[in-house]
């Protein structure tokens, strides 16, 4: 779909090609024929209310800067390097326009994504060449595979010097993420910066949604640009609530309708679409189970009665499934391929998104189209309340899903207790404190990889409350450790009014850790919580389903991290920032209630808390060793 969207923007396909292209993939006739005129930009528009910009005698870095002011973008985040001095130089009178220095580009990537994440707005990243570009690949490899819509621009060496292997000089730079962009552009000059930027903007914000990635050249920033024109904003808005074919939408109603056990399974598509409140509407007029994908955020309220946690939590359940809506989510993100399919062959399958990438690419479908999710959900729960679903069937089913959702939160209930006083701290415990204290409309990102499943059942995110007034939780599909940190910091920019804690695993944060430097600087009170175990406690784990010598003799290589243990707490104060460690249950509480004050008093304040380890494997501390010191010769 995106190829598309970008083909149409770049004139190479027609208006007539375009809408073509999208009925063939599944969009509504109606719903491309909005897309191809909300693409094909403003037109003769000579009776708008606000008209285009003109700006005369600008360097291109002065264009660029007055684009985004013009298009409201209030935060640049970057490493600044001497290839980006041209734009720079430009924000120094143009206070409008903040810049969020970083101390790594991963971190300038990772907090631009947790700003759009956040807030729904698209961000802008300034990378510095081919070094700052490397560095922040991995994060946004994060950023496209959650299809957070973000502009990531890279400077290179000037248009004169190019081609002569000049330093951090990459020919193929514009090139080097195309796998993990929407679109990739070297700017060829000055006076088209506007329309670069432009476009740049709406690609990352066409479905599926992603990153862009546009390089500039040193000078085209500082040559001087007779005259350009900025499009605004509000002539740039592009609708992309794609609109169902009838005909799914009553397949899907039928099918859900006739199943025994029908699932409606959520998945990352609902980062950028709300749709909770749909997803219960059609869960409740059912009987409907909802599970959510693996290694997503909660993106439906772990309250609500028929809300059955991640799928494979319960796998004897899972075979019970004939009729299964996969909501914008992929089937299935997993470390390995199963030897046995998850779903059985003769599961009616359902598949709506609008990554055209995702849809019925690894499970045959009964029915599957392109179209978002929030229309989709919302024009099947109407399809449903004007059924007459009065049946014993259901009433049945939902008997059956009291039951069985009482039955698992005892279960959940009863582990907890047990683990309550354990040391190190257990994992229940540590949840259940941060739910105590947390506000209720906090907004929480974790980066805690083998504990995710936890917060589902240890943090409450009530479905009593409005969507915007409970608690929002960000987590990344990505795998790309050092997200964090970085992305709580721009979730707390962009939502200042809200308590914002990250939740971090101690490996995930010593890859991230440099995010706390732009924390202090920008005053950013964010809420540090370190889950440490001291050791790569995933990578233990897939060691110990192998089988092999490592899980026979408990050497698990790479894994440990202690000998030397790290002090997370005096990292913490190396860049400002206030912080304790906790190693017992006892002081938890008391500690979790002064990082919370502190983020009042608009302070950010780290938690090191020593946790317990699970798995196989768990009580061994063999760790790699070898001395170089002891290798060298000594003089006598």
């Amino acid at each position: 779909m995106y190829l598309s969207s970008k083909d149409l923007l770049d004139s190479a396909i027609s208006r007539r090609t375009f809408i073509q292209r999208m009925t063939a993939a599944g969009v509504s006739l109606v719903g491309a024929q909005a897309m191809a005129q909300s693409l094909a930009g403003p037109g003769d528009v000579a009776h708008s209310l606000e008209a285009n910009k003109i700006l005369k005698n600008l360097t291109g870095g002065e264009l660029m800067a007055e684009f985004l002011i013009d298009w409201n973008i209030p935060y640049v985040f970057g490493l600044a390097g001497s290839e980006e001095i041209g734009f720079l130089d430009a924000l120094v009178d143009r206070t409008a326009l903040n810049y969020a220095t970083c101390i790594h580009e991963q971190v300038a990537m990772a907090m631009a994504d947790g700003y759009s994440r956040s807030t729904g707005d698209t961000s802008i990243v300034c990378l510095h060449s081919i070094a700052g570009a490397a560095y922040a690949l991995g994060q946004l490899v994060s950023t496209y595979r959650d299809r957070i819509p973000v502009v990531v621009t890279a400077g290179r060496q000037a248009t004169g010097y190019r081609g002569q292997d000049g330093f951090l000089e990459d020919a193929n730079l514009k090139d080097m993420p195309k796998g993990y962009a929407q679109w990739t552009w070297d700017v060829m000059s000055a006076e088209t910066i506007p329309e670069v930027l432009r476009r740049a903007f709406l690609l990352a914000e066409a479905p599926p949604g992603g990153p862009t990635f546009v390089t500039f050249s040193k000078d085209l920033w500082e040559v001087p640009v007779a005259k350009a024109e900025i499009i605004p904003r509000s002539r740039s808005r592009v609708s992309y609530d794609v609109r169902p074919p009838e005909s799914h939408v009553s397949k899907v109603a039928d099918l859900l309708t006739e199943a025994q056990l029908p699932v409606l399974f959520v998945g990352n598509e609902a980062i950028r679409y709300e749709v909770s409140e749909e997803v219960a509407g059609i869960a409740d007029a059912l009987g409907a189970l909802v599970m959510t994908a693996s290694k997503i955020p909660v993106v439906f309220p772990n309250t609500h009665p028929n809300f059955a946690g991640q799928f494979l939590d319960d796998r004897e359940i899972v075979r019970e499934i004939d009729a299964f809506w996969s909501i914008g989510a992929h089937m299935f993100k997993r470390g390995a391929k199963p030897q046995v399919p998850y779903l059985n062959r003769s599961t009616r399958i359902m598949h709506t998104g609008l990554n055209d990438g995702e849809v019925a690419r690894n499970y045959p479908v009964d029915t599957a189209a392109i179209a978002d999710i929030k229309t989709t959900t919302a024009a099947v729960l109407d399809e449903l309340t004007q059924r007459n679903l009065k049946s014993s069937a259901i009433q049945a089913r939902r008997r059956w899903i009291h039951e069985y959702r009482s039955r698992r939160l005892k279960q959940i209930d009863d582990f907890e207790k047990l683990h309550w006083d354990d040391a190190p701290i257990s994992l229940p415990r540590l949840f259940r404190e941060l739910d105590r204290q947390m506000e209720s409309d906090a907004y929480i990102v974790s980066e805690v990889v083998t504990s995710d499943d936890h917060i589902r059942r240890y943090v409450t995110f009530d479905h009593k409350a409005a969507p915007d007034e409970r608690r929002r939780n960000f987590d990344t599909t990505g795998g790309i450790l050092g997200w964090g940190c970085a992305a709580a910091l721009g979730v707390k920019i962009g939502n200042p009014e809200k308590e914002v804690w990250c939740l971090t695993g101690d490996g995930a944060f010593n890859f991230g850790s440099q995010a706390l430097w732009s924390a202090t600087r920008y005053e950013v009170p964010v809420g540090f919580i370190v889950f440490n175990n001291g050791e790569y406690q995933a990578n233990r784990r897939n060691s110990g389903l192998y089988q092999g010598r490592m899980a026979e003799t408990g050497k698990f290589l790479g894994v440990n991290l202690g000998h030397p243990d790290i002090n997370y707490v005096s990292m913490a104060h190396a860049y400002g920032i206030e912080g304790e460690r906790i190693e017992g249950p006892a002081g938890l509480a008391a500690a979790i209630g002064r990082c919370k004050r502190a983020m009042a008093d608009g302070r950010p304040y780290l938690v090191d808390v020593i946790i317990e380890r699970r798995f196989d494997g768990k009580d061994s501390d063999w760790y790699d060793f070898f001395s170089v010191a002891r290798n060298i010769p000594r003089q006598t």
